[in-house]
């Protein structure tokens, strides 16, 4: 195979909404002179409505390093906790800002146990769910019992919750300690915008809201974030074809000596019984498939995360690693 698959960062296989260049060839090329609005309001507006939220429950922000930004600023005296197993992108940032933080251990079976994270009222805890990891999903019930005992921030990172079942954001008004960073990039097919949404109940919004950056989405990435979420036949489309891909994937690899982590979101987590996951991660890099490996410190070490991809890239990947794992 010459031409290299990546099935590594979790990217939408399907191309985005035509509508995208629809409105592209409407917009106003004039209007690059000036410089965007201080906030994308319009954005803000179009989001509010795509989440059925109020528009003082949302800000638009630029990727992931601008929410941690405005989030944990707010909170500057809180401690911070990361539920394992986490995003290493969540490091990288905490890294960045020169932010201390504490991990909290994981089950031995990978689940987060809520119950037992009960940090006190000047605490963070910054989880994801569905799992940016294991795929692993945590129902709202047991979310919102969490919230009723917990004092502290909690933050739910829901980047793959188009791909999994029913999201927190109902809950921000109930409890003003319950923030949500949400992201069309993998349900929409837009991950090089880079743009992603803190949702709130309005007075944490309002105090976020004054750090966010000023001019932090141009005017043409907004454009094409409003033109993506009006098309929803598109973006329901894709995510339920990868959805019967996922679970494709799922049976046919645990009859090949897989365990496969039962995943809601755009991705599996698999190890095999025989072949350690470094010898299988070599052996696709032999043949141009690139996933995702785990340090031998970290919880998954034995793992391989891997993308859901188009049907007939899912059929080179199964029909390779088959191939691994018997000889």
């Amino acid at each position: 195979m010459s031409k290299k698959i990546f099935l590594d960062k979790n990217e939408n296989p399907y191309k985005p909404s035509k509508n995208i260049i629809k409105e592209l060839e409407r917009f106003d090329i004039a209007s690059l002179k000036f410089f965007p609005e201080y906030s994308p309001k319009k954005l803000d507006e179009e989001m509010s409505k795509y989440f059925n939220i109020e528009t003082d429950n949302i800000i638009s922000v630029n990727g992931m390093y601008e929410a941690f930004a405005c989030i944990i600023n707010s909170y500057d005296k809180h401690k911070i906790f990361l539920l394992e197993p986490y995003r290493d992108l969540y490091t990288k940032i905490l890294l960045y800002y020169k932010m201390h933080y504490d991990i909290i251990k994981a089950n031995e079976d990978y689940n987060i146990s809520l119950k037992k994270n009960m940090k006190n009222n000047n605490s963070i805890i910054i989880a994801s769910n569905p799992n940016a990891e294991t795929g692993l999903f945590i129902n709202i019930k047991e979310i919102e019992e969490f919230l009723k005992h917990y004092e502290g921030i909690y933050i739910i990172d829901e980047s793959y919750i188009n791909f999994a079942g029913e999201s927190a954001i109902k809950l921000i008004n109930e409890y003003q300690n319950l923030i949500i960073i949400r992201s069309i990039a993998h349900s929409h097919s837009i991950s090089g915008l880079n743009i992603n949404f803190i949702i709130s109940n309005s007075k944490n919004i309002e105090n976020m809201s004054t750090l966010r950056q000023k001019y932090g989405i141009n005017k043409i990435f907004e454009t094409i974030a409003i033109a993506s979420v009006r098309d929803e036949k598109t973006a329901y489309k894709n995510i339920f074809d990868i959805v019967l891909e996922r679970e494709r994937l799922d049976t046919i690899l645990s009859k090949e000596g897989f365990i496969v982590v039962p995943s809601r979101a755009n991705f599996i987590l698999i190890k095999h019984v025989n072949k350690t996951s470094n010898y299988i991660y070599d052996e696709l890099i032999k043949r141009n498939i690139v996933v995702k490996k785990y340090d031998n410190d970290n919880i998954l070490t034995d793992f391989l995360r891997i993308t859901v991809s188009t049907h007939k890239i899912n059929n080179i990947l199964i029909n390779e690693l088959r191939d691994i794992v018997s000889n």
